[in-house]
């Protein structure tokens, strides 16, 4: 059913428009070069002091070709087919209509619908236990990625690398995008899908999940979570048994940043229309998203016992909100066991993009520390 008030495609999308927009665009990018790379080389024009030229100048890079790509909104494309990946991607069929219940059969535009998914390193030969499993919801403002080794392939392999888990399978939920497609809450009915294939139909036993997000990926994950609570006692649904947060995107309805209201507004590659972009294709036909747990999760903290362990750049835009509900968290009732590390000198989501902006060893030194939380979690 297509939903009248749904945001629609801005004019730039159309052509002839796109195409003329995008050769000025990039002539611009060229244009601003030289002023990159004096920035980069002269250690007392970087953003940051800890920052390495390469560093400075990718990001610089980076937030350029996200923005254009604001100005346009065509979301990424997706396929079920198998592609590189080969029997590595594995479809899945929804499960029974009653698992998705209350915020889950909330809009008459999201039905649960198959959904596709990337095993690494390899599909496991037989079910049932098999070392700890990470289900894995990308990040990409619900509008662009799709788990594959080519979006997904650093998060994915370093992953296994450093030991946080034997195998994982990397979610390609339904993304977003203007004219009403995939609204909430198709993602989520696509991550408790992932996570029931998972229980159910690969018989992996809850205690050896983790439920892992990066950027928007972490706020569907804090999300699924979040709906496990409420609902997985009646539904026979088992915790799992721990979640891991990069850079969580916990108050989506901010994007208005700028240097008046965020000291990491120059050392970030999020655009603001980026931002604003996916924000309003997700929330798309819900009343007052910023009261729904759900979509916003500042401010809305919830009970669980299910351990979590969040990280944050100190250098993303993302830090002040990502430390004020981890502090809600930590507070809520009693009290959540919530472990944080702030990535020093880290922009957002340096767990997905490390190797296109320079940041592995950071990257990788948190998932170190990441390893470690998921086996104290056992």
């Amino acid at each position: 059913m297509a939903n009248p008030t749904a945001p629609r495609h801005p004019i730039l999308f159309y052509q002839p428009l796109r195409l003329i927009f995008q050769l000025a665009y990039v002539g611009s990018i060229f244009a601003r070069l030289p002023v990159w790379l004096a920035i980069s080389f002269v250690p007392l024009l970087r953003p940051h002091p800890k920052w390495n030229a390469k560093q400075t100048l990718l990001a610089r890079v980076a937030h350029a070709l996200v923005d254009m790509k604001s100005y346009i909104g065509i979301s990424d494309p997706i396929t079920l087919e198998p592609g590189a990946e080969g029997d590595r991607f594995q479809v899945i069929k929804p499960f029974s209509p009653e698992f998705y219940t209350g915020p889950l059969s909330s809009s008459p535009n999201a039905k649960p619908a198959p959904v596709g998914g990337t095993w690494c390193p390899k599909r496991p030969r037989t079910s049932g236990p098999a070392g700890i499993t990470m289900l894995y919801l990308h990040g990409g403002a619900f509008i662009q990625g799709d788990g594959r080794d080519e979006y997904c392939g650093f998060p994915n392999k370093t992953m296994i690398k450093l030991g946080v888990a034997e195998t994982l399978f990397s979610l390609q939920y339904r993304l977003s995008g203007y004219g009403g497609q995939n609204p909430f809450p198709a993602a989520l009915q696509d991550a408790l899908t992932g996570y029931l294939y998972l229980l159910r139909t690969e018989n992996i036993p809850a205690d050896q999940i983790v439920i892992c997000g990066d950027s928007a990926g972490a706020n569907l994950a804090i999300a699924l979570l979040r709906y496990l609570v409420e609902y997985g006692s009646s539904l026979d649904i088992p915790m799992p048994r721990c979640v891991t947060l990069f850079s969580p995107w916990v108050n989506m309805l901010q994007f208005d940043f700028s240097s008046s209201n965020s000291k990491q507004w120059g050392t970030d590659f999020l655009p603001n229309g980026f931002l604003k972009w996916g924000a309003e294709t997700y929330t798309s036909g819900v009343v007052n998203p910023e009261k729904d747990g759900y979509i916003t999760p500042l401010g809305n903290p919830f009970a669980t016992k299910v351990p979590m362990f969040v990280n944050v750049g100190t250098a993303e835009i993302f830090v002040e909100a990502i430390r004020e509900w981890v502090g809600e968290m930590k507070k809520f009732d009693r009290g959540n066991r919530v472990e944080f590390k702030e990535e020093d000198a880290a922009p957002h989501d340096t767990f997905l993009v490390a190797d296109k902006l320079g940041f592995e060893e950071s990257a990788e030194d948190v998932l170190r520390a990441t390893a470690e939380f998921v086996q104290r979690c056992g």
